[in-house]
């Protein structure tokens, strides 16, 4: 009977001791997987005009410290320095070019013509992310800064 009660605590206690093990392993992994997921890309954000377009195009900022998947949203200031009324439509690239994939854009100035009165400002925006899959991607394994150029031009 003594022994009855004794091999029921050792099962008690090795349970415990096995529900405590796989506790910690998948902590263990879970920090490990949010730590990769919370890895930073330095976004350098450039702006350029054509000639024709006498237009003004500015970021707020020139580089964003961007947390994977984590939204953003930027602001750039334009302005129309000609005497009459023009319109402009810009377009953006990715440098290195593989990564434009990632870069996934949720609402952009860039997706419609932009019409200014003469010397008007205005404040036009970009939302995006950068997809999580990146992660996985051993390309990109070693990328710590992505460049996106903005290039307005006359239309």
């Amino acid at each position: 009977m003594i022994q009855k009660k004794d091999s029921s605590k050792i099962f008690i206690i090795g349970s415990f001791l096995l529900l405590i093990t796989i506790f910690l392993g998948v902590a263990i992994i879970y920090e490990k997987n949010k730590k990769e997921n919370n890895r930073i890309i330095k976004i350098n954000l450039d702006t350029k005009v054509e000639k024709a377009l006498n237009w003004k195009f500015l970021t707020k900022t020139n580089f964003i410290n961007a947390e994977i998947g984590q939204i953003y949203k930027i602001d750039f200031n334009v302005e129309n320095y000609s005497s009459k009324e023009t319109s402009g439509r810009a377009f953006y690239e990715v440098k290195p070019n593989f990564l434009n994939k990632y870069f996934v854009e949720i609402d952009c100035f860039c997706y419609k013509k932009q019409t200014l009165l003469p010397s008007e400002k205005s404040t036009y925006s970009i939302t995006f992310y950068i997809d999580p899959k990146i992660i996985s991607d051993l390309k990109a394994s070693d990328i710590k800064d992505i460049n996106i150029s903005y290039t307005f031009l006359n239309i």
